[in-house]
This record gives structure tokens, C-alpha cells and sequence, in this order.
């Protein structure tokens, strides 16, 4: 019985009843509802986790696979020092370009927009010039072609594997012009219903900032580089494609890449009318429903092989740095603001993520978000919350706490390996934080509930307690009616006396808030040891001898006694500690005259000096078989005389300066009504 009586203790599966299960049960299920309806909507902090969550796989796990196909070719800070602060003039960049063209590479892409004319020409600025000053200038031997250095980059342009950049607005102020040539691709759809741009979810532009005609003319490709952070000011993706007068124009990278496979036409796989995939050659770009695809970053910026322009233009770099290779023309000085925000830091050129993607899309290496990753996340938030919710009602908190580092720790594990094995990004930060928030909840309503359970059996267990106390303390004194109050004035009067002696700083340390508890509750079983004085002695009404005085003394070892046993069966518990100090020293004296040890001063312990001035006050003004009450002040007055003597001269100090709420303590709690409406007056 005892075996199962200390498992209903400690197991709360057992101690938890069926409401309490119940109702535990019916919050996780609202809760795990309310993370459902959160995901729903997707609220910006929601979508922040992900955000970070996307973030840490990238940046703590990169992917160092980075292709040796490309090259950089930097308008670095070297070249401006080298050159001139840019723009430079169109013939120095028609110079630069014929070196790179010259290396042979496969391709080049110009992350540069020539959307106006170059006012350095020759042409231009010496009629300019003639026109302020009203000179005529003779241009007459000057080369045609030397005349206007748009003519020299179109000429430039002409001869190689060029791809130009674009920029698409979004502004209904920002037109544009209407003079653009540039280089839409073809495109067709896979599932869609009879109007195949009904439910195309493309940007669509209102303008373009495009190259000059006379330079758009001499390419055949071209490709925008417009940029779509996400709402925290990360890019984390590239739009693809863009929609512009009813025609679709592909961004730099897939530019680039098309005219590498020499292609110009696309397929948009749609699932549910919403985009999915972009196709060319047998191979497939996953997008969002935007056409946007998310930038596999590699593990840092200048992750790719850079070379300065300067080197170029200096005849420093040799051909077959660039034989055969895909090379990007930027910029990565501070000055020219082309850096951005990635996963990988705040200072990432604007080339590199072009160069990022056409890798990605070289290799096909890519980073997709699959469409069941909305159910599928909802689906984990249901089921963890409800089983969480389970746990919490039947288990210990202990297990549900292990259960939920195993589902935060499995998931993190799979979404690690899925993210990097198969390149799927499914969010799982959202589910791991619901079922978080709904352990910690749950947790905490079932400690409540536990708390004010273990509070009402406290409370019922401390009054059985007090009343357990009483009924022993007044075993004793209840054998004789006359002291029927004795105990409860006692117990008040240490309570008085102690707490108007615990500021005081000898006592201080003792006579704390809680000792002082301990001595209200063990007060009364300072006599308890009277249970065995035979009731010939105890009940005399007359001076005792030597012989019974002696018995009499007994009490205070048999006080003691009983209390350890108590002790030894129960185990340690506070007040019985206090109750054995009381109980066996409150006959002592502070001039070492009193029994049963004959100890002296402060080697008397605190609670018997305050239970020996408290009884002996209450002695003298009751009635009792062997003589009659004596006035308070007389009272008063004997316990001062045995300042010193009986009793601690502290305790006598504040007794003075409280006698009166003695008193009144005695009254109230006199033994008889007589007392307590004619109280004894004091002696004249």
C-alpha cells in the first residue's frame, strides 16, 4: 500500500485527474488552432523566421561548388584610380571590351546600361565648345569614327559575343524610352487553360532604361538586371522574367545562359495556373509564382576570379584567363553603390549575384520551394501540437520536454539534409516554434493547475497540523480547567515579543519572518512533557516536595523526548526543531540557576529565553489550584526584578516597552468571563 501510495506522489500522469486531462487537452487544441490560423495568413514575423531560417542554412552550411567557368572583369578601385572615375568614355570601355573580346571567351555580359550619349565624343563637345565661345572648329581630318564614341563602342559591339543590360521601372512616372530595341524571348505554356496570360502572376513593367538603338542594334541578346529584395532588405532572389508591352524579356543571367545554348524561346510550366518552373533545353528553372528564383549563394563574396580592368587595359592578364570562359562586366567599388544586402553579408556586388545565378543555372543547382511545403507545414503543426498536447495531459513534463527537443531536433536534422541533398527549402522554423510555445504553455497551465492543487493540500494539511498541535498541547493542559487558555496566551505572547524584538540586531539573524512562524506553531508544545507527571503531582493544590518538585522537572526531558520521536519517524521538519528547544530548555535561567541543563546567558537558546519570560507572565496573573492570579503591574513588577537573573535582560527591556498588549492578551483570552469583563485591578 505504501509502494502505491508514493507513486500516486510523484507520478502526474496518476495525480492529474480526468478533468484536469481533459482541459488540459481542449487549451493544446485551441492553441495548436490559433498556430494553424497564424500560418494562414503568414504575419510578417512568421515570415521573418523563415527568412532567418533560410539565411542560417546558407550562410553557416555553404555550398562551396562554385563553377570555374566564370570570370569578373572589375571596375574596381584600382581601375578608377587607374582611369578616371566612371562613367569613362565610351571609347576607353569600346578599348577595354576589344581586350576582353580578344581573349576568346564564350560569352560576355555588360552589367553596365549605355542609356545615353557620351558627351566626351569628339563631335559633340568640339561643336559644343565652338557654340559657347562662337569659334569655329575645324574637325576636318578627323576620323569618322573617331568623331562619336558611341560609334566606337557599336563598332566594338559588333564584333563579339555580347550581352547588353537593361533596367525595367515599375513607376507610372518612369516611362522610359520609346526608342528601345531590345530582345524579348519567345515562350509557351505547359498546362495552361485557352488564354495562356490570363493568370500569369509575371511582373509587368510600365517602362524600360534601355542602351542606346545604335548599340542595341549590334547585339542580339539582351537581359535586365533589376533586383527584388525581400521586405527585410535581403536579396535572396532574382526575378527571371519580366513582362513589358506583351512580351516576356529574360534577366541578365538567363540572358546570358540562352545565348550560351544559343536559345531564345522558353516554356512556363504552370501548376494551378500558378508558375512553377521555366524550361529551355531540357532544362528546368524553379520559380516562385512570380517567376522569381531563389539565388543558391555560394560561401562568399568574390567567390569567383576577379580581374581588374586596369590589368586588362594594362596588357597584364593573359588570354587564357579568359579563353573559353563566361565573363561579367561590374563593378564592385564602394562608389558606385552596386553592392548589396545577400544572406552572405551587406557588401556583395551586384555582379557576383548575376554571376551566382547563371551558375546556378549551368549546373542546375538550384534551391526550390516545392509546392506541398504550405501543406505540408500545416500538416506539422496540426499533428505536433495535438500530440504535444497528448503528452503534456498523460505524461510528466519531463517527457514532453524530451519529446520536444526530438521533434525540433529531427525536423532541424531533415530540413539540413533536404535543403542541401535534394535543394528543397521547407520552412521548418514556424512548426518548431509552435510546438515551443505550445509545450511552454501547456507546461505552464498544467504547473498552475498542479500549483493550486499542492496549494489547497498544503493549506488542508497545515490545518491538520495547527489542529494536531492543539489537541496535543491541550492533552496536557486541559486536565486542569483553570489553565484551559494557558496555551493560546503563550503562544501570543512570544509572537508579540519576538516580532518587537527581530529589528534589533542581536536578534536579528534568529527572529527572522520564518523562525518566527515556527515559533507561533511550536509555542504550544512547551509543556507536552506533562502527559506523563502523574495527576497526584501535577493536579496538587498544595507546595510540593523535594521528591515531586523533581518529577515535575521531568516534563522538560520528557517534552524533548517525545518531540525527537517524532522526529525520527517523520524525518525533519522545522517547527518540531524549535518545539524541541522550547519544550526542553523554557525552565532554564539566564544567571544558570534553572533546569534541566543549568545553562547560562546566551548558551540558553533564543525560543526558550522567550517562552520562559511568556509562561512565567502567564503563571503569575492566572489562577491557579495552589494560589490566586496576581495583578498585571505586580507581574510586571517580578519579572523585572528577575532581570538578569531569570530572565534575559533584553527580553525584559522590550517587555517593558510592551506590557500593556500583555495585558491585553490576557484579557481577551482570560480563562473564565469573569476575568475577562473584571479583570483583577491592579495593586494599589
Amino acid at each position: 500500500m505504501k509502494q502505491a501510495s508514493d507513486k500516486n506522489q510523484t507520478d502526474p500522469a496518476i495525480t492529474t485527474s480526468k478533468p484536469e486531462r481533459r482541459r488540459i487537452l481542449i487549451w493544446g487544441i485551441l492553441c495548436t488552432l490559433c498556430f494553424a490560423v497564424i500560418f494562414a495568413f503568414k504575419p510578417n514575423l512568421m515570415q521573418r523566421l523563415d527568412y532567418l531560417e533560410y539565411d542560417f542554412l546558407l550562410a553557416k552550411f555553404p555550398n562551396n561548388n562554385a563553377s570555374n567557368k566564370l570570370v569578373i572583369v572589375d571596375l574596381d578601385e584600382k581601375s578608377l584610380n587607374r582611369y578616371g572615375q566612371w562613367p569613362w568614355p565610351r571609347y576607353r570601355v569600346a578599348g577595354l571590351l576589344d581586350k576582353v573580346a580578344a581573349m576568346q571567351p564564350d560569352i560576355i555580359s555588360l552589367d553596365i546600361v549605355f542609356a545615353e550619349p557620351d558627351r566626351t565624343s569628339a563631335g559633340p563637345l568640339l561643336k559644343d565648345l565652338g557654340d559657347v565661345y562662337r569659334i569655329k572648329i575645324d574637325l576636318h581630318g578627323l576620323p569618322r569614327s573617331l568623331k562619336d564614341n558611341d560609334q566606337i563602342l557599336a563598332q566594338t559591339l559588333a564584333g563579339g559575343p555580347f550581352v547588353l543590360g537593361t533596367i525595367f521601372h515599375f513607376d507610372e512616372l518612369k516611362k522610359g524610352s520609346d526608342r528601345c530595341v531590345l530582345h524579348p524571348v519567345k515562350s509557351s505554356y505547359i498546362n495552361d487553360d485557352v488564354n495562356q496570360n490570363a493568370h500569369t502572376e509575371i511582373p509587368v513593367s510600365t517602362g524600360v532604361l534601355c542602351n542606346l538603338p545604335m548599340l542595341s542594334d549590334k547585339v542580339s541578346s539582351s537581359g535586365f538586371f533589376n533586383f527584388s529584395p525581400d521586405s527585410d532588405g535581403v536579396l535572396r532572389r532574382l526575378p527571371m522574367l519580366i513582362q513589358y508591352h506583351g512580351q516576356l524579356y529574360p534577366n541578365l543571367a538567363l540572358a546570358t545562359v540562352l545565348k550560351l545554348k544559343n536559345e531564345n524561346h522558353v516554356i512556363l510550366k504552370k501548376d494551378r495556373n500558378h508558375l512553377q518552373s521555366i524550361h529551355y533545353r531540357g532544362n528546368a528553372v524553379p520559380v516562385d509564382r512570380h517567376g522569381q528564383m531563389l539565388i543558391k549563394f555560394r560561401s562568399s563574396a568574390q567567390k569567383y576570379e576577379y580581374v581588374s580592368a586596369a590589368d586588362i587595359l594594362d596588357n597584364n592578364v593573359s588570354p587564357e584567363r579568359l579563353r573559353g570562359r563566361i565573363v561579367f562586366v561590374g563593378t564592385s567599388a564602394v562608389g558606385l553603390k552596386e553592392l548589396l544586402n545577400t544572406p552572405l553579408g551587406p557588401v556583395f556586388p551586384g555582379v557576383e549575384v548575376h554571376a551566382t545565378a547563371v551558375d546556378n543555372l549551368l549546373k542546375g543547382d538550384f534551391i526550390s520551394l516545392p509546392g506541398w511545403s504550405n501543406g505540408f507545414i500545416l500538416l506539422l503543426v496540426m499533428v505536433s501540437g495535438l500530440a504535444m498536447s497528448l503528452l503534456i495531459s498523460y505524461q510528466k513534463a519531463a517527457t514532453g520536454f524530451v519529446a520536444m527537443l526530438l521533434f525540433a531536433g529531427g525536423l532541424w536534422m531533415t530540413t539540413h539534409q533536404v535543403f542541401f541533398r535534394m535543394g528543397f527549402f521547407v520552412a521548418t522554423a514556424f512548426p518548431i516554434a509552435s510546438v515551443i510555445c505550445n509545450y511552454m504553455f501547456l507546461t505552464a497551465l498544467k504547473y498552475r493547475m498542479e500549483e493550486k492543487k499542492n496549494l489547497a493540500h498544503m493549506q488542508e494539511l497545515l490545518l491538520t497540523q495547527d489542529i494536531t498541535i492543539e489537541s496535543l498541547a491541550n492533552l496536557t493542559e486541559h486536565r486542569h480547567q483553570e489553565t484551559g487558555g494557558h496555551i493560546k496566551r503563550t503562544r501570543l505572547y512570544v509572537r508579540l515579543l519576538a516580532d518587537h524584538m527581530k529589528h534589533r540586531d542581536k536578534y536579528r539573524t534568529f527572529l527572522n519572518d520564518e523562525n518566527i512562524e515556527m515559533l507561533d506553531k511550536s509555542a504550544p508544545l512547551h509543556d507536552i512533557g506533562k502527559v506523563g507527571i502523574p495527576d497526584k503531582i501535577l493536579l496538587k493544590p498544595g507546595k510540593l516536595t523535594g521528591e515531586e518538585f523533581e518529577i515535575i522537572k521531568t516534563h522538560t526531558t520528557n517534552g524533548r523526548n517525545l518531540i525527537r520521536s517524532s522526529v525520527r519517524q517523520f524525518g525533519k521538519i522545522s517547527f518540531l526543531n524549535i518545539a524541541e528547544e522550547i519544550a526542553y530548555t523554557h525552565h532554564e535561567k539566564w544567571d544558570g540557576s534553572g533546569y534541566p541543563q543549568g545553562l547560562k546567558g546566551d548558551a540558553i537558546p533564543i525560543s526558550g529565553r522567550l517562552m520562559a519570560l511568556a509562561d512565567v507572565y502567564d503563571a503569575l496573573i492566572s489562577k491557579r489550584v495552589y494560589k490566586e492570579a496576581y495583578p498585571h503591574a505586580e507581574a510586571v513588577e517580578i519579572i523585572v526584578n528577575a532581570k538578569g537573573k531569570h530572565f534575559d535582560p533584553d527580553m525584559v527591556d522590550a517587555f517593558l516597552e510592551i506590557h500593556e498588549q500583555f495585558r491585553n492578551i490576557a484579557r481577551e483570552h482570560a480563562d473564565s468571563q469573569e476575568a475577562k469583563e473584571s479583570p483583577k485591578p491592579d495593586a494599589a
